[in-house]
């Protein structure tokens, strides 16, 4: 019978019934007045976002837009010329800021906004978080066609991670992600443990930025979708994925200098996969509470993540 209904599902997946179905309960949902901000997190968590809503959903979530959809007009308008201002004060205290890249432009209001630009004004990035900041900037960009979406967006789907991040750091490390790997292929667990690639690679770096300039386009909007969802567990689960995905060529790589420099950039055309690889490992590796009764979903009951421990 479960092979049935995963034949029946792969091929409804396959034809768009699962897409169609999808775009249908979202818009359900957004008729409702006010607008239901858990329903929308819980809708994310189980399916993601279809792309047509994906940043109008993203900015709900989020708190850019406001839940009643009356009065989103006019906070859009007051965001827009909040942008606006930060500009025009960043031509003022930062005149050389006109010939900076989009992203220091961007981490430059940012700066602004919280009152935190540096003396030294002529190079921005000066720690850590400045430049995982840039990184989902840059990264957002492909997403998004205005400057005003960038900012809202990277600056409040920044602050989101990094407090998910940290909140989470004690439940999820890199060793988890070995410990998961080793569940799911024993081979390449050893491979990569006698390279000693978790010291090479910039695994922290990979969490903190949830996979911003790592993951292709395609993949990494949808693994964003869990992220703003509340997801952390799919952070762990996007890197294991990636080793699995990836596992020949890393079988076929002798030194840990290698492989880094093969995951440096991943294939194009495995994004995809590497989503559907992570999904499989969320819904193995979760815990099933019962959903409230305003879920959108199924009373299949939503799934709870937790890493592979």
């Amino acid at each position: 019978m479960d092979q049935e209904r995963n034949f029946r599902t792969h091929y409804y997946e396959k034809v768009g019934f699962r897409a169609v179905e999808e775009k249908k309960s979202i818009e359900i949902l957004l008729k409702d007045q006010p607008i239901k901000r858990e329903k929308l997190i819980q809708f994310c968590l189980r399916y993601g976002v279809p792309a047509m809503y994906r940043i109008y959903i993203w900015k709900l979530i989020l708190g850019i837009l406001p839940l009643n959809q009356s009065i989103q007009d006019y906070v859009w308008q007051h965001r827009q010329e909040h942008v606006r201002e930060l500009e025009r004060a960043a031509t003022l205290l930062v005149p050389e800021s006109n010939a900076f890249s989009l992203e220091q432009k961007i981490l430059g209001l940012k700066l602004i906004d919280e009152g935190c630009l540096p003396l030294n004004k002529t190079f921005l990035v000066t720690d850590s978080s400045d430049s995982k900041f840039v990184s989902i900037v840059q990264a957002t960009s492909s997403f998004v066609s205005s400057d005003v979406d960038l900012f809202w967006i990277s600056t409040k789907f920044y602050k989101h991670s990094q407090e998910l991040f940290v909140s989470n750091l004690v439940q999820y490390q890199p060793d988890d992600i070995i410990q998961c790997l080793k569940k799911e292929d024993v081979k390449l667990y050893q491979h990569l443990s006698h390279h000693q690639l978790m010291k090479s690679l910039p695994i922290m770096e990979w969490l903190s930025t949830c996979y911003a300039n790592v993951l292709p386009e395609n993949a990494l909007e949808r693994i964003w979708d869990r992220v703003i969802g509340g997801s952390s567990a799919v952070l762990i689960y996007v890197a294991v994925s990636i080793f699995l995905i990836l596992r020949r060529p890393l079988l076929a790589l002798q030194s840990a200098s290698h492989m880094v420099n093969y995951l440096s950039k991943i294939p194009e055309d495995c994004g995809d996969r590497i989503v559907n690889e992570t999904l499989e490992l969320l819904h193995k590796y979760a815990v099933q509470f019962p959903v409230q009764s305003e879920s959108p979903s199924s009373d299949s009951g939503r799934k709870v993540l937790k890493h592979c421990a």
